[in-house]
């Protein structure tokens, strides 16, 4: 809910801004449109509200809607790509990579599968059409509910050849759903040991307490539908 009124503050800001001063202020209601339509997103309407498509573009209502906070969101994407010190993308286990939203050229070799986390971002048409693409979208900071996680993991958990999973950053969304799809794979026994599998690989990878709880529910959901989940060890 913070996200929520943080976007319905701004979005209240700049409407008032607009109605104040009129003229070619008015223009600021296109924001203002935006960001309320952001904070209805992390207030319950959910990732529907970005418009993401399963071949990751978005839908072009979404884009013009939201354009003020996509560009915004786009321009300090490519910032934090052009400052941070952060590999874009870490080997967690064996044909299991995580990171950041990757441009077309920046795919590691030999991946077979990426699977795209992010709802606030068109997927670049080279890394979608690198291999398989699987799109998830989930918001930023946020979860997904349990029962829509679980079967995409087990179906990429037995997939043949390298997975690739990222977000905008390869940090949060990321962290939870790779160290799922550890458990889901049987790397890991539990949602503890998952995350810190992925946390030694990229160590600036932190969950919110959301997204650890999820974590956590995605576990037991996961570790229950093995086979001879329940039998008693001899």
């Amino acid at each position: 809910m913070k996200y929520a009124f943080v976007f319905a503050m701004a979005a209240m800001l700049i409407s008032f801004l607009a109605l104040r001063l009129g003229g070619v202020a008015w223009l600021l209601l296109w924001p203002g449109v935006s960001f309320i339509l952001v904070a209805l997103a992390y207030a319950g309407l959910g990732e529907h509200a970005f418009g993401k498509r399963v071949d990751g573009r978005m839908q072009p209502w979404a884009v013009i809607l939201l354009l003020p906070y996509l560009l915004l969101t786009w321009g300090a994407w490519h910032l934090v790509r052009w400052l941070s010190r952060e590999r874009a993308f870490d080997e967690v286990v064996p044909g299991v990579f995580i990171g950041r939203r990757l441009l077309a050229g920046e795919l590691p070799d030999g991946i077979v599968t990426v699977l795209d986390l992010t709802s606030e971002f068109v997927e670049p048409e080279g890394i979608r059409r690198a291999g398989r693409y699987v799109s998830l979208p989930i918001l930023d900071a946020s979860i997904l509910p349990v029962a829509r996680v679980t079967p995409v993991l087990r179906e990429l958990a037995v997939g043949p050849g390298a997975l690739y999973i990222h977000c905008a950053q390869g940090h949060g969304r990321t962290g939870m759903i790779a160290a799922a799809l550890l458990i889901a794979r049987g790397d890991a026994l539990d949602a503890s040991t998952a995350l810190s599998m992925v946390q030694r690989a990229r160590p600036a990878l932190r969950l919110s307490a959301t997204q650890s709880q999820a974590l956590a529910e995605l576990a037991t959901a996961l570790l229950a539908a093995r086979p001879g989940a329940g039998t008693a060890l001899p």
